[in-house]
């Protein structure tokens, strides 16, 4: 059985579902719609919290394999909690949608934007810096604190 299943994601999938990402986030921008943000709070959701590939992801790999792009393997759990943090930021966005405070959703789906243009055009994630310079260091120095003698 292949024990890295899992582990490892195409790179190429990532950057163009980060694309799309930031065009879902243009359109929320520029017309204030509701729908694409819970769009995004469903496939990041899904990504976050599952192993399923989500809708982007499913049309990001159907793009990829029929560009005929090679797999590049890229570590998968800093990937998972930038996926996290879409989630957060784009349920963010609908709620602030929804109560109708839209300067405050414009500026959260900025920093969105920034974050998933950052990904798709230089392979700059910022949640994967996020994850690699907070949350590991916090989970390994749990993980030494509560080691049994």
């Amino acid at each position: 059985m292949n024990q890295t299943k899992g582990l490892y994601l195409d790179e190429h999938v990532v950057r163009v579902v980060a694309a799309q990402v930031s065009i879902a986030t243009i359109v929320i921008l520029l017309t204030g719609w509701l729908v694409p943000a819970l769009l995004l709070v469903a496939d990041f959701a899904i990504r976050a919290f599952s192993t399923r590939t989500s809708p982007l992801a499913f049309a990001a790999k159907a793009l990829v394999k029929s560009a005929g792009w090679a797999a590049k393997p890229v570590f998968a759990p800093p990937k998972k909690f930038a996926a996290l943090l879409g989630f957060v930021f784009s349920l963010t966005i609908s709620v602030l949608l929804l109560l109708q405070v839209p300067v405050a959703a414009n500026i959260t789906a900025g920093v969105l934007l920034f974050c998933a243009v950052l990904e798709s055009a230089f392979k700059i994630c910022l949640g994967c810096y996020t994850y690699n310079w907070l949350i590991l260091p916090l989970v390994n120095a749990f993980q030494k604190n509560n080691q049994h003698p």
